[in-house]
């Protein structure tokens, strides 16, 4: 069977409603690490300028590096992107031994780095997703991110484009182009299979499709492929949004009492209700081994 057909099938049997969605960007990019830094950060703004996107960016100083690695975020504020905060150090507060002082401590540091910066929204989005493995931790962070005006930085959409990332660095270093092709067919196909699972979640959940938040990363695979991956939400029924509008969804002021705590909102608030065989949440190759061989990748 054709790979284009995989996907031909998978819209025609995907049930419509009408679904909304706004893309977010982790992390940001290392130009002094990376030398494609300054190429990936550009083709992501011309795509969603293409599309007529605003999005907004979620940086870690730590990802990012010094001054250069600034001005690269700096863009995002200067073409209409907002600007939030992923802490200083991406840490993990669900480990024990990251304190809850600690984290709070980065997130104060990463707001000095980006509050100057045109398009800065007091937003917080936690590294990994997870919002602390204990109640303590889990409301010491969020008393202080009240007691500082920060707004949700949530996700409903959780996706490890991080995973196909990977696979695409190793295609493109190995000057791999079939491969290359065969893997946006994969990565598409994987977005929207996972949109529609924490779509289909939310109407179980919540009882509604809200506007959703897709998490991505600043890398090199959105940069070679979101027009594309645009494209396919586009023509499987799926409305672009600014992220702005998605985070006046109800959904992003709800709150989960689930310890460890975390993940996509939908996810949290599911366990929390008892949900049974939920997928977890940060997949990646025990889930994807059927679509890598649904596109001749294994």
């Amino acid at each position: 069977m054709k790979i284009g057909l995989y996907l031909t099938l998978f819209l025609i049997t995907s049930f419509v409603h009408a679904k909304q969605l706004a893309l977010s960007f982790d992390d940001g990019v290392n130009p002094d690490l990376n030398v494609q830094a300054l190429t990936i950060n550009q083709h992501i703004l011309e795509q969603l300028h293409q599309h007529r996107i605003k999005s907004i960016i979620y940086p870690s100083v730590i990802k990012i590096g010094d001054y250069a690695g600034v001005q690269l975020v700096a863009e995002w504020g200067k073409q209409g992107h907002q600007i939030g905060n992923h802490s200083e150090l991406h840490l993990n507060l669900n480990k024990d031994s990251i304190s809850s002082q600690q984290y709070i401590d980065g997130i104060r540091r990463a707001e000095q780095v980006f509050q100057p910066l045109q398009g800065w929204v007091a937003r917080y989005r936690y590294p990994f997703l997870k919002e602390g493995n204990t109640q303590e931790k889990r409301d010491a962070v969020v008393g202080y991110l009240k007691q500082h005006d920060y707004q949700s930085g949530a996700v409903s959409i959780d996706a490890s484009d991080w995973f196909y990332n990977q696979k695409y660095l190793s295609y493109q270093k190995h000057h791999q182009s079939d491969q290359l092709e065969k893997l946006k067919q994969a990565y598409i196909y994987h977005l929207l299979d996972r949109a529609d699972y924490y779509d289909q979640l939310a109407i179980d959940t919540i009882g509604y499709s809200p506007k959703h938040v897709l998490l991505l990363h600043v890398n090199a695979i959105n940069a070679a492929f979101l027009d594309d991956v645009v494209l396919a939400f586009q023509q499987q029924g799926w409305q672009l949004i600014d992220s702005d509008k998605a985070y006046t969804d109800p959904l992003y002021q709800l709150s989960s009492t689930v310890l460890p705590a975390g993940e996509s909102i939908i996810w949290s608030l599911a366990k929390q209700q008892g949900h049974a065989d939920l997928r977890y949440p940060a997949e990646d190759a025990p889930y994807e081994q059927e679509n890598l061989k649904r596109f001749g990748l294994l």
